[in-house]
């Protein structure tokens, strides 16, 4: 096998160990086994996460024969270590190829831009409502300081309590919807979350995964 061949057929192994991976990490947090998650996590999904990036920058092509020996070596080690036949990445190798830009990767891909997009808008909103509390906070603030009158001192800060409130409110929002955002970054970034979709088909993909792919607000 050629030496740009074979890290095609590298980059599938550490995809297939990744897609099982993720499959199994799913249905642990559907069971709520959080020791289970940070497990596969730490010990699988994050090292081959590495491998993967590694392989994206590998320049085979520049290798010598004893290295380029030495990386096959590897990448066999990991496929037998994962229990994966060479057929199965191979076939694998066949499908992606046949299905190109008519893949599931395709999908999920253009569904993590879509949603970032949507993130985007929504935080973008949320900061306005907090902007526009933030303001109306200060002025109480501002009020309660001019004010000498006991009576009327807790008249504002009875109205300030609520603000504040809603203020905690929309921090909270607006820290998950960060974090949902850096998340599908990530997910693009590393390449591997829409990439272990491309030996599937965009409508198997659709027709098995449209409940996981409904947005929600």
């Amino acid at each position: 096998m050629k030496k740009d061949k074979f890290r095609e057929y590298a980059l599938e192994v550490a995809l297939t160990v990744l897609k099982i991976s993720s499959t199994q990490l799913d249905k642990l947090k559907e069971k709520g086994d959080l020791s289970g998650v940070e497990i596969l996590q730490e010990k699988v999904i994050c090292p081959y996460e590495r491998i993967y990036g590694a392989l994206l920058e590998m320049k085979v092509d520049k290798m010598s024969d004893e290295e380029f020996n030495s990386f096959k070596e590897m990448v066999e080690e990991l496929r037998v270590k994962n229990s994966l036949t060479t057929e199965a990445i191979e076939n694998a190798l066949k499908r992606r190829d046949d299905l190109k830009n008519n893949s599931g990767s395709k999908v999920v891909e253009k569904f993590y831009k879509y949603n970032i997009n949507r993130l985007l808008d929504k935080k973008s909103k949320i900061v306005e409502v907090f902007n526009s509390l933030g303001i109306e906070e200060q002025k109480l603030e501002n009020l309660l300081k001019d004010t000498i009158q006991e009576e009327e001192q807790f008249d504002i800060i009875y109205k300030l309590q609520p603000v504040r409130e809603k203020l905690r409110d929309v921090e909270i929002k607006y820290v998950k919807v960060e974090k949902d955002i850096d998340e599908l970054k990530k997910k693009l970034e590393s390449k591997w979350p829409y990439e272990i979709y491309g030996v599937v088909s965009e409508k198997e993909l659709l027709e098995t995964y449209k409940e996981a792919f409904k947005t929600e607000d």
